[in-house]
C-alpha cells in the first residue's frame, strides 16, 4: 500500500505527543514516578519519534532531498508539519536528557514548550488533508481524529508502561474512556456529514462500510471500550494484562481507521 508509510507516521507522531504530554503531566505530580522509569519512557518516545521521521521520508520519490519540505513553511502545511514535528522530537530528546540529568525543573519548563510545538505539528499534519478537493477530508472531523488519536493512544501506552513497572499511581481510565466516547460522536457525526454530502463523500461512506477493516475496527474499539469500563469501575482490573491488552486493541482500531482514512478518499 503506497499511503503505509503515512499511516505509520500519523499515528506514531500522534502517539507519541499523547504519552509525552501524560508523562510530563504524571511527572509534575506529588506522587510522581522514579527516575529510572521516566527515563525509560521519554527514551521509548524518543526512539519512536526517530523511527516516525524515517518512516515519513519513505513516502517521498526522493527521501534523501526531504530536508527542502521546510522551505516552504510560509505557505505550506507540509512544511509546518515537517518543521514543527522536527522541533518536537528535538526538544524531546532534551527533555530525556533532563531526565538522565534528574532535573525536574529543567523537564517541567520544557514539557509546556514541547507540548504546545507538538500540538501545532498534529493541527499542521490535519490541515494538510483538510482540502475541498477530497470532501471526506475536507472537515473538522479530520482534525478532531487526529488529536484524538494521541489523547486515545498515548496517555495508554504510558499507562501500560507504568503497570509493567509496578508505578501505576494515577487513574486514568476515566480521561481515556471520556476520549472514547467523543471518538464515537465525532465518528458518528462524520459518517452522518459524509452520507449528507456530495457525490463523493457518500461514495466514500459506501466504500468504508462495505470494507472488511471497518467492522474489525469497530469491533476492536468496543473491545477496548468494554476493557477499560471494567479498569474504570474495578481497581483490580487495572493491571499489565489490562492495559497492555487495550492499548495493542486500541492501537489496530486506529490503525485500520487510517488505513481506511487513505484508502477510501474520492476526488472531486
Amino acid at each position: 500500500m503506497h499511503d503505509l508509510p503515512l499511516v505509520i507516521f500519523t499515528i506514531l507522531s500522534q502517539l507519541i505527543l499523547g504519552g509525552f504530554v501524560t508523562l510530563w503531566w504524571i511527572d509534575r505530580k506529588k506522587a510522581g514516578i522514579t527516575q529510572k522509569t521516566g527515563l525509560l519512557i521519554s527514551i521509548s518516545l524518543l526512539i519512536l519519534g526517530g523511527f516516525s521521521l524515517v518512516v515519513s521520508m519513505l513516502h517521498l520519490g526522493q527521501p534523501f532531498f526531504a530536508y527542502r519540505a521546510i522551505l516552504n513553511i510560509g505557505v505550506s502545511w507540509l512544511s509546518r508539519e515537517v518543521a514543527f514535528y522536527g522541533a518536537f522530537v528535538g526538544l524531546l530528546l532534551f527533555y530525556t536528557w533532563f531526565w538522565y540529568k534528574e532535573d525536574r525543573a529543567k523537564r517541567s519548563m520544557l514539557g509546556w514548550i514541547s507540548s504546545i510545538i507538538g500540538a501545532i505539528a498534529i493541527f499542521s499534519s490535519a490541515k494538510i488533508y483538510m482540502i475541498a478537493a477530497i470532501p471526506a477530508w475536507t472537515g473538522v472531523s479530520t482534525l478532531f481524529a487526529f488529536f484524538l488519536t494521541s489523547l486515545l493512544l498515548g496517555p495508554l501506552f504510558v499507562a501500560a508502561f507504568l503497570a509493567i513497572r509496578g508505578e501505576l499511581n494515577v487513574n486514568i481510565t476515566g480521561f481515556l474512556i471520556l476520549s472514547l466516547v467523543v471518538s464515537a460522536v465525532v465518528m458518528v457525526g462524520y459518517f452522518s456529514s459524509l452520507l449528507a454530502g456530495l457525490p463523493e463523500a457518500v461514495e466514500t461512506a459506501r466504500l468504508t462500510f462495505k470494507h472488511v477493516f471497518f467492522w474489525i475496527r469497530i469491533t476492536m474499539f468496543m473491545a477496548a471500550s468494554a476493557l477499560l469500563f471494567l479498569s474504570y469501575k474495578n481497581s483490580k482490573w487495572r493491571n499489565v494484562k489490562i492495559y497492555s491488552l487495550a492499548f495493542a486493541v486500541l492501537l489496530v482500531s486506529e490503525f485500520l481507521g487510517r488505513v481506511l482514512f487513505y484508502e477510501t478518499a474520492i476526488h472531486l
